[in-house]
């Protein structure tokens, strides 16, 4: 629970934002366990690394594939010196308009659960959830 696995998690989450915006679908699953539980914005579901990486695979070669993905607000709590909670504020831009839920600059809300195995700091859960107009606070 030091200041270096602080930046860890941090840098977990702008690799994984590189990783978007590069539509590189591996190195996004690339910092989940196997067996990690990960439901989007939209509320699609995946229970493994795989299946996460397959709907990445789908979205990036359609509604997001000339997307960019940041995250400008972090907070992170220590639970143990293993797992952590990070909150974020994150921001998807150039979603391209396919259908009635599809939003050309997209603000959300996530959560991840992250545990450090083997030295190294992973995801285990995500939950995003797009902020609605008016609703920021």
């Amino acid at each position: 629970m030091s200041q270096a696995d602080e930046d860890a998690i941090r840098e977990l989450e702008h690799r994984f934002n590189d990783a978007w915006s590069r539509h590189d679908p591996e190195g996004m699953a690339e910092s989940l366990v196997d067996d990690a539980q990960f439901i989007t914005v939209n509320g699609a579901w995946t229970t493994t690394r795989e299946g996460f990486r397959d709907l990445m695979v789908r979205l990036h070669s359609g509604p997001f594939r000339q997307s960019v993905r940041k995250t400008p607000e972090m907070q992170i709590t220590f639970l143990a010196p293993d797992i952590a909670i990070m909150h974020s504020r994150f921001w998807i831009d150039g979603e391209v308009i396919e259908d009635a839920i599809s939003q050309a600059s997209r603000e959300s809300v996530g959560t991840r659960v992250v545990r450090k195995i083997d030295g190294r700091w992973r995801i285990v859960a995500t939950q995003n959830t797009d902020v609605r107009p008016g609703r920021r606070h």
